[in-house]
């Protein structure tokens, strides 16, 4: 005790020198650093102020402990531990350890690995969370990428067959513009025969002996006239004959029945009629006028007939033999039969033959 109060002797000396050595600053008569008045009544306002000011709560246990032993007008606001003791059981109840105590080494390693885990969990709760965040939207773009890909793989197809039409549509194009040029190009050599024939229907009025040299033009006439009609004959004769040809000349095989045999007669003759009809029609317009064109008229009907002739022949003498021995022990039967056979070869012919000819021919009564 002796040896603390020599301590504090000197430092209340010193305390008491250096508060005389502060008196000088605002000594009035004689001062080192005089204050305003403004300045004074500053600092007694500051002064009422921090008398009553509370401890900071970050203030050390210790220094609380000291400043509470001096009588000093402070209010403690804050809430003061009695010991450190204390302060360590309200820590260990954060750390929820209220109930356990920590006797040995082993004990504080294990709580201490336990703690580092829990804080190690806690620390990497919120990246795991951001994680699962990052993965749905991770998904989410797959699931969008998927669905681009898909949209491509479409528009892929879609050029494809737009290409595919394209293609089509230019080839069909082409066809047009070629069946318009070969229309186009059959309009005029059409123009062109119907120039040449414009001679011809000039026959009538030109044929008098009031013309000079009537004679030699009228021979004239008749020699390009023969000529014309020769050409005409040989063109719708050779027609029906090759198509006849080629008819005969099929496998046999290939028709099973008689009745399939008149139809593929009927087929394509009827196929081949619009060749020679337009001619055909123009002999008919001319034979009334001019007996060439008559004398030519007769020669191809009877060429037409004997081409069906030669077809049909052959099939309708087969068929009269089946339906013979079909109903050899029925007459009336075979007479039924043999009609309506006939009714309908006679409709198919007269059908047939309206293809070819405008005019009818006494050939066929």
């Amino acid at each position: 005790m002796a040896e603390a109060a020599l301590l504090l002797l000197p430092e209340s000396a010193a305390e008491r020198d250096v508060r005389e050595k502060l008196s000088l600053w605002d000594w009035r008569p004689d001062s080192v650093a005089p204050l305003t008045d403004r300045q004074t009544d500053s600092v007694l306002e500051l002064k009422a102020a921090v008398e009553n000011l509370p401890v900071p709560a970050e203030l050390p246990i210790e220094d609380i402990c000291s400043l509470a032993s001096q009588s000093l007008p402070i209010e403690l606001t804050a809430v003061v531990p009695e010991s450190t003791e204390d302060i360590l059981l309200k820590g260990f109840a954060s750390l929820e350890m209220k109930e356990e105590r920590i006797e040995t080494a082993q004990q504080f390693f294990s709580w201490f690995a336990k703690l580092q885990t829990q804080m190690d969990q806690d620390e990497g709760t919120k990246y795991r969370q951001m994680r699962d965040y990052l993965s749905g939207f991770q998904e989410q773009c797959d699931a969008i990428l998927n669905d681009v890909n898909s949209a491509l793989q479409h528009l892929e197809s879609l050029q494809k067959q737009y290409l595919f039409v394209s293609n089509k549509t230019g080839t069909l194009h082409e066809a047009c513009e070629q069946l318009l040029k070969e229309q186009s190009e059959l309009a005029d050599l059409a123009e062109h025969i119907q120039q040449k024939l414009s001679y011809f229907n000039e026959l009538e009025t030109i044929n008098t002996p009031n013309f000079k040299d009537y004679p030699v033009y009228l021979l004239k006439f008749k020699q390009c006239l023969s000529k014309a009609l020769h050409l005409m004959k040989t063109y719708t004769v050779n027609t029906l004959q090759t198509l006849t040809t080629q008819l005969l000349k099929r496998d046999p095989s290939s028709v099973p029945n008689a009745e399939n045999a008149f139809t593929l007669f009927y087929v394509k003759f009827r196929a081949a009629a619009p060749k020679v009809r337009a001619l055909i029609e123009q002999i008919e317009q001319r034979s009334e006028k001019i007996p060439e064109y008559q004398h030519l008229l007769n020669d191809i009907h009877q060429c037409y007939l004997d081409q069906r002739e030669l077809l049909l022949g052959p099939s309708i003498a087969c068929t009269v033999a089946e339906l013979t021995s079909q109903n050899n022990r029925d007459h009336c039967a075979l007479v039924r039969s043999g009609c309506a056979f006939m009714v309908h070869v006679c409709q198919d012919e007269h059908q047939l033959y309206n293809e070819f000819f405008t005019k009818p021919t006494a050939k066929l009564e």
